[in-house]
């Protein structure tokens, strides 16, 4: 199933690079749709983009899909070049390289069951939603903000922390049969998950915190030549239109206007 998944998503990364430089930048993420998919005809934003730079600085990528906490060790051991999709608390915290340019974004939002047996209100109060026992799903080693990620200690029985390659599926599953109260996730991503397996039970309660850049985490041995040539081909790709016509396949507007 994984060497599926791989070959999904470099199939459109390798295609047109056949007469480009031989070096390949080795690039891990788990599953995070509508960024990162498991899907051949659409196979992520951060895909797409990806592969419209490589095509414009003839720099060839291979991107496997691997459980964040996973990646980011990887990549701390320069045994990977790139993860995708980084707060700057992961990059720091791995000792890794950051992107000049953001690549996506981030804001804590809500879900809960239509099916629930309490007020959506007591989301507001997250420690006292948590000391009544609630549960909330959350992503492993994801960074939530201080507030959070203080809670996952404080509350660690009543949080339940997906892992593997396709976390926010698992969570989304975990709701709709009950096992937790809430689930915690950035909107873009649940709702494409819910339009995609036409979803009618679960809907949004309430967001915390203010929209957070995404980046990519580069390992300690990256030249800074390939960070900025990077970095220059989202710009061009975005002067360009090209950014914004593959945004509008996947129903996301472009994170530059977000902050």
């Amino acid at each position: 199933m994984l060497e599926k998944k791989i070959y999904n998503i470099l199939f459109l990364l390798v295609i047109s690079n056949s007469n480009i430089r031989a070096e390949t930048l080795h690039i891990a993420s788990d599953i995070w749709c509508p960024y990162i998919c498991d899907n051949k005809k659409a196979p992520g934003i951060l895909v797409e983009v990806l592969n419209e730079i490589a095509t414009a600085k003839k720099m060839t990528f291979n991107i496997e899909i691997i459980s964040l906490s996973r990646s980011l060790i990887m990549a701390s051991r320069s045994e990977i070049d790139i993860v995708l999709a980084l707060t700057k608390s992961h990059i720091r915290d791995h000792k890794l390289q950051s992107s000049n340019q953001y690549f996506g974004g981030w804001q804590n939002d809500f879900y809960i069951s239509k099916n629930l047996d309490w007020s959506p209100n007591e989301l507001n109060d997250l420690d006292a939603f948590l000391n009544s026992g609630k549960t909330l799903g959350i992503i492993k080693d994801y960074d939530y903000g201080p507030y959070i990620n203080s809670l996952k200690f404080k509350y660690a029985d009543n949080i339940f922390q997906a892992t593997g390659d396709s976390p926010l599926t698992k969570n989304i599953e975990m709701l709709q049969k009950g096992r937790i109260s809430a689930l915690i996730d950035y909107r873009y991503n649940i709702q494409y998950e819910v339009n995609k397996h036409n979803i009618v039970d679960l809907i949004y309660a309430r967001s915390e915190g203010g929209f957070v850049p995404l980046f990519l985490g580069y390992s300690p041995i990256i030249l800074p030549e390939v960070i900025n040539s990077i970095d220059d081909g989202l710009a061009l790709i975005r002067r360009k239109g090209i950014l914004s016509t593959i945004l509008e396949k996947y129903g996301v507007s472009d994170w530059q206007n977000q902050i």
